[in-house]
């Protein structure tokens, strides 16, 4: 809440007489004299003269004025005179009010130009005019970085440079950005000059711009020698190793700015009054430039600029195009409908130069956003990479880890998807590491719909079907053992695994860990380890860099359970995903899985996609159904033959689909001969003697391919 004006007044007039003798009346209404007593009062107690003398000021003054009798009083740590108000009752408010007017003076101070430069004026004016002159830009930030440059390079104003610099070094880490854009295009004085505050100021960022001012023919020997200094002072205080160029500084700063933008933290430059990033930009004749960028992409942005600078630097540097690939396409998917003044005009869209650079930088972008976590540039890479990349390049990185191969076992579906789509599309001719977990990715983008399969491995039979028990109220098909080689038949009939839960000793739970890494069906999905708490810290250790693995207590409630189980296959899962999308990937799953048994490809194995494919039979979706029993019509599946017969025999199916179903079981007789069992070969005859047309037609096809007995024949003509 905020005090009225009356009310201040009211308060005001109640101070009087509380202070009547004590003070004349220039000093009780000096704004400086109330802003002392509220401070005073606060600090002993007094919340009744506190209040009154806060509310008299408030009522007195604008936020401007306010601000400028804060920064004059000798009440410095003001601020803990404000946290210990906002914890009296009837101060809170009071407090909250100064707070926030405070904090908007300073916010509309720091951005005024003309005010800046009257504090710059100031510096010069005596030693009380300087400290709050300072103490002003020192709130300014980076904004005072123009104006103090400006003042630098005007040889009329010399008398004020010593002043400057120091103002700039008492400014500090704000400068150190705007300061460093700067230093490789200024003239050899205040170039020196510059380099020796940076160097004062002592943080490294400004590493890389000393460096290429050092490495620059056209430097003046003076600014050099003075550039050089400094580098040597900043450099050993970071670390920073002596060989290092100009463009492997930029590439090294680019990437902190990537990975800080990664993990969201604060980047120097933001502003955070204007909730935005500034981008600084120097101009011959103009001086320093801001450029204001939205918040979620200053670090992208960032991260563009060093890398382009590394790239000018050393064109040879493609870890730097790497970089900045992966900084452009992250700033589009992140900047929405946003704004981006940044971005140079006549440069195409981040798609284009992604495609341009061919299947080596798109590795490295795919495995940076694999390693962080960022689905939506995973998807951007591997479309760039199914359109560019030929079946060599997608597969083989120099004998390096391969990214596209790490991809199809991303907890995001929508990654795996895609990447499983690419390297099927790419038909390599001989098999390659990580080949036989392709179709399985296959099978499971062909289910979609289906429910969700999990596996339960634990010390005791009782203990399997609890966890069993619980895990089918979550909505999951769980089969339980408490061996792998007690489910391994299951598995291999299931049309993939979504989840595994052990419960069991830390020794027994590392050991299956270890197995299911062999066993591609399993190697991939979340995985739950229910311990004993003695084991637990040891479990959170073994697990703490690995995503998809999780420990919990046997000790801990079925609702902690269930919450990790949510957790967990929500990671696995990604986003849900729509209907039309899903139908969009099964299909695309059919369609690669019908091109595999057609033989287009010696490298994988449509055989890991059968259970898939009998499961989509039972598919609410007609195109599904049609297509997986064509792909199953082609292969040795007796199972699916059979699965195939009573679906085309189920007379509660559309007609036109029971064709297309008897189409298919005509297809698997002519391919691997009858596998059919009697009841099924006594309705598939009564089909053939009852139906007509094309219905009757289609069972007539199948009765053939089976090779059944001519006496049916004999039996429908003399009926």
């Amino acid at each position: 809440m905020t005090i009225s004006r009356l009310g201040a007044s009211v308060a005001a007039a109640g101070v009087l007489m509380l202070w009547a003798g004590a003070v004349t009346a220039q000093e009780q209404d000096s704004p400086q004299s109330l802003w002392s007593d509220f401070n005073h009062y606060v600090r002993i107690a007094r919340p009744d003269l506190a209040s009154a003398a806060g509310g008299a000021l408030l009522a007195a003054v604008d936020d401007e004025q306010l601000l400028d009798v804060v920064e004059a009083s000798d009440y410095k740590d003001y601020q803990r005179t404000l946290t210990r108000a906002a914890r009296i009752d009837t101060l809170k408010d009071i407090a909250a009010e100064f707070e926030q007017r405070i904090q908007a003076a300073r916010i509309a101070r720091a951005k005024d130009p003309k005010r800046i430069m009257r504090d710059i004026q100031l510096l010069a004016e005596g030693a009380r005019a300087n400290l709050n002159a300072t103490e002003r830009l020192r709130s300014a930030g980076q904004w005072s970085a123009p104006a103090l440059l400006r003042t630098l390079e005007d040889e009329t104003q010399k008398r004020l440079h010593p002043y400057v610099l120091a103002a700039m070094v008492a400014v500090g880490r704000p400068l150190v950005y705007p300061l460093s854009v700067a230093l490789p295009r200024l003239e050899p004085v205040p170039q020196g000059q510059i380099s020796q505050v940076l160097a004062e100021i002592g943080y490294p960022r400004a590493l890389p711009y000393i460096r290429q001012a050092l490495e620059d023919e056209k430097t003046d020997p003076d600014a050099k020698e003075k550039a050089a200094a400094a580098y040597a002072h900043l450099a050993q205080t970071a670390g920073a190793p002596a060989s290092a160029n100009a463009s492997e500084l930029f590439l090294t700063l680019g990437e902190n700015h990537y990975a800080a933008a990664t993990r969201g933290d604060a980047l120097p430059g933001f502003d955070p009054a204007g909730k935005e990033g500034i981008v600084w930009e120097y101009i011959k004749g103009t001086g320093l430039v801001p450029i204001a960028v939205p918040s979620g992409i200053f670090g992208d942005v960032l991260t563009m600029r060093t890398a382009r600078q590394a790239m000018l630097l050393d064109p040879q540097e493609d870890r730097a195009l790497s970089l900045w690939l992966m900084g452009n396409v992250r700033r589009e998917n992140r900047l929405g409908d946003g704004t981006d003044l940044s971005y140079p005009d006549g440069l195409l869209e981040p798609m284009f130069y992604l495609k341009m650079a061919g299947p080596l930088r798109q590795h490295d972008v795919l495995d940076q956003a694999l390693n962080d976590r960022d689905t939506v540039l995973a998807l951007d890479v591997i479309e760039a990479l199914a359109a560019t990349a030929g079946t060599d390049a997608l597969i083989n990185r120099g004998g390096t880890v391969q990214p596209l191969l790490r991809a199809i076992a991303y907890p995001d579906r929508r990654v795996r998807f895609a990447a499983a789509f690419t390297l099927i599309n790419a038909r390599p001719e001989t098999a390659f590491v990580g080949s036989e977990g392709v179709v399985p990715v296959l099978a499971e983008a062909l289910r979609q719909t289906e429910a969700r399969h999990a596996v339960v491995i634990a010390a005791d039979q009782d203990s399997a079907n609890q966890n069993v028990a619980l895990l089918k109220e979550l909505g999951y098909e769980p089969i339980g053992g408490t061996a792998l080689a007690d489910v391994s038949e299951a598995i291999t009939g299931k049309p993939g695994v979504d989840l595994l839960l052990l419960d069991m000793p830390l020794e027994r739970a590392q050991e299956l860990l270890h197995q299911r890494v062999s066993d591609y069906k399993l190697s991939a999905v979340p995985v739950i380890v229910l311990s004993s708490a003695v084991d637990l810290p040891a479990l959170h250790q073994l697990f703490q860099d690995r995503d998809g693995h999780h420990a919990v207590a046997d000790t801990d409630s079925a609702a902690a359970l269930r919450s990790v189980v949510e957790k967990a296959g929500a990671a696995f899962a990604g986003d849900p995903i729509e209907a039309d999308e899903a139908h969009d990937y099964a299909s695309t799953a059919v369609r690669l899985l019908r091109e595999i048994a057609l033989g287009s490809s010696h490298v994988y194995n449509v055989f890991d996609a059968v259970p898939a494919l009998i499961a989509s039979i039972d598919d609410k979706r007609e195109d599904i159904i049609v297509g997986s029993a064509q792909v199953l019509s082609m292969v040795q599946a007796p199972d699916g033959q059979r699965t195939i017969a009573d679906a085309a025999l189920d007379q509660t199916r559309p007609e036109a689909l029971r064709i297309s179903l008897l189409d298919a079981l005509a297809d698997s007789a002519n391919h691997i001969g009858n596998q059919l069992n009697e009841p099924q070969l006594d309705r598939l005859l009564a089909l053939v003697m009852e139906s007509e047309d094309d219905l009757a037609l289609a069972a007539a096809r199948a009765h053939g391919a089976l090779t059944l007995p001519t006496a049916n024949v004999v039996q429908l003509l003399t009926r």
